[in-house]
């Protein structure tokens, strides 16, 4: 198992994976309230879908952590990977925008909070404790950003 599993700092890649997905929902977002049409039309479904690919990959590593990691509590891992993956799913089929950004917001706070949880109990790498609550509420704010575009208009 990679040693980083059992670092409590967050180490440069985490710092580049961790926080460079969420840049794109903050552009959107920013995108959305300032561009003008079409502009935000495509910053919204854009962001719709970035943040559902985001989310499910979370999904995939939160389950292959507990593939990988003996202390792991596997079916902790299997419910909070079907529940992320299934948050994500949502959005893309729910056709309405506004509809469609409510539960990846569900998600990306629940994943804040459910995996530094985790990271504390030995279900997801150490670092996560202070990586995931930074990170996807960065996410989820271009999320609510996006949201609140969707309802203004």
């Amino acid at each position: 198992m990679n040693h980083d599993a059992d670092r409590p700092d967050i180490p440069a890649d985490g710092v580049l994976l961790g926080y460079g997905p969420m840049v794109p929902l903050v552009v959107a977002a920013v995108g959305a309230w300032v561009l003008p049409p079409p502009w935000p039309f495509w910053a919204v479904q854009l962001g719709i879908i970035w943040g559902a690919l985001v989310l499910a990959f979370i999904a995939g590593v939160r389950r292959g952590f507990g593939f990988g990691y003996p202390r792991a509590s596997k079916p902790v891992e299997i419910a909070t990977s079907i529940a992320y993956f299934t948050l994500a799913g949502l959005a893309l089929v729910i056709g309405r925008p506004s509809g469609a950004l409510l539960p990846l917001i569900v998600g990306y706070v629940l994943a804040a909070l459910l995996d530094r949880r985790a990271a504390l109990a030995g279900n997801a790498p150490a670092y996560f404790a202070t990586l995931r609550p930074r990170q996807l509420l960065i996410g989820a704010a271009g999320l609510a950003g996006l949201w609140a575009w969707t309802v203004a208009a």
